[in-house]
């Protein structure tokens, strides 16, 4: 159960940012914002957990490394790219060929 809240709930947040920042604003430069944010703050907590997991000198083991900020960040980017395909199937324009 915890394995799907820690999937599901960053993958929701990241389609709904994803088609927002695809959707809404004009220019095309908002639509790096939720991808860089993701990245940036994966980046973030892995570094705060791997250098902040002991007051030694030990460091953070992969494994725990590998589950928290690991599959939130799954989730948040599968969640990204299903809000861009949801984006595009929605309001691109589509070529349809006619038959003759």
């Amino acid at each position: 159960m915890i394995f799907l809240i820690l999937l599901a709930v960053p993958m929701i947040i990241g389609l709904v940012a994803e088609y927002a920042a695809c959707r809404f604003p004009k220019r095309r430069l908002w639509r790096w914002a939720p991808p860089l944010l993701t990245l940036l703050g994966t980046l973030a907590v892995t570094l705060y957990r791997y250098h902040g997991w002991s007051d030694g000198a030990e460091k953070a083991p992969w494994e725990t490394l590998l589950f928290i900020p690991g599959i939130p960040a799954l989730g948040a980017f599968l969640g990204l790219w299903l809000g861009w395909k949801l984006w595009r199937r929605l309001w691109l324009p589509r070529v349809v060929e006619d038959r003759k």
